[in-house]
């Protein structure tokens, strides 16, 4: 079976390749509708615990839909683990370009990380919400600051979308994807630990994506565990962050809990 190139395939193959949703288990809007429902009775400020280990969660939509709000499903099992939970919030394409997106997440972990003084904390990020997690564990300050990131079913090198309706309204082009694409970029500081995890019902482009970013955070020294979980899929393994039991819930605490070996 011959593998699949972004560069030359057509851009409706490419789009197929980049529409998660087409992969899934059930409906987009089932999953949505559950996002909202799960997190609707959830208090964010009760979750913003000082000085207990810290999860900040960044959400997905392609960098154009969902938001903090529709973001706190994981919370009732932070506060079950005596965690503190926070999720970020950023203004959606078109009204901000990917770079504001970027530079407003790196803001709000900065200021989320200075207002509670976790004893400990991960960035975990969901798809575009990857994307922007490995964007701000390559800030400097920040990566000073966490203990490691949890990257779900994300986008790395943001070339490809451009040829998809995706990017019409991020409007990007291939030079600005490239800057934009942690891929692409060096990395010269990053969190210490990383896990990367991509479910089996995905497409293959965003499995391709999750094992070479992983490949590019061994290479420069990151601590890195890759993960292949065959019963999940792009919307559903999310709820696996803090759940105990499973891979990415077991990671995520050791880490937050200080029990990694």
């Amino acid at each position: 079976m011959s593998v699949f190139d972004w560069q030359t395939a057509t851009p409706e193959e490419v789009d197929v390749q980049y529409s998660p949703s087409k992969f899934a288990k059930r409906p987009l809007a089932e999953y949505l509708a559950d996002y909202a429902t799960l997190s609707r009775s959830v208090d964010a400020r009760v979750l913003r615990v000082p000085h207990v280990p810290l999860l900040i969660f960044i959400h997905g939509g392609y960098w154009q839909s969902l938001s903090a709000g529709e973001s706190l499903y994981n919370g009732p099992m932070a506060a079950r683990e005596g965690l503190a939970f926070h999720a970020v919030e950023y203004t959606l394409a078109p009204h901000a370009s990917i770079e504001e997106i970027v530079a407003e997440c790196i803001a709000d972990v900065k200021k989320t990380i200075d207002e509670l003084q976790p004893s400990r904390a991960v960035i975990a990020g969901s798809s575009a919400g990857a994307h922007l997690a490995a964007m701000c564990a390559r800030d400097a300050e920040i990566a000073s600051l966490i203990d490691g990131v949890a990257l779900l079913s994300g986008v790395y090198d943001l070339r490809p979308l451009v040829l998809t309706p995706t990017n019409d309204p991020l409007h990007l082009t291939m030079e600005t994807a490239a800057v934009l694409s942690p891929q692409l970029l060096r990395l010269n500081v990053f969190a210490s630990h990383a896990l990367l995890a991509v479910g089996g019902h995905e497409p293959d482009e965003f499995i391709r994506q999750n094992a070479e970013f992983a490949d590019r955070l061994s290479m420069n020294n990151v601590s890195t565990t890759l993960l292949f979980e065959k019963d999940r899929d792009h919307f559903d393994l999310p709820y696996d962050l803090l759940q105990r039991g499973t891979q990415v819930g077991d990671w995520c605490l050791n880490i937050l809990k200080g029990t990694q070996q």
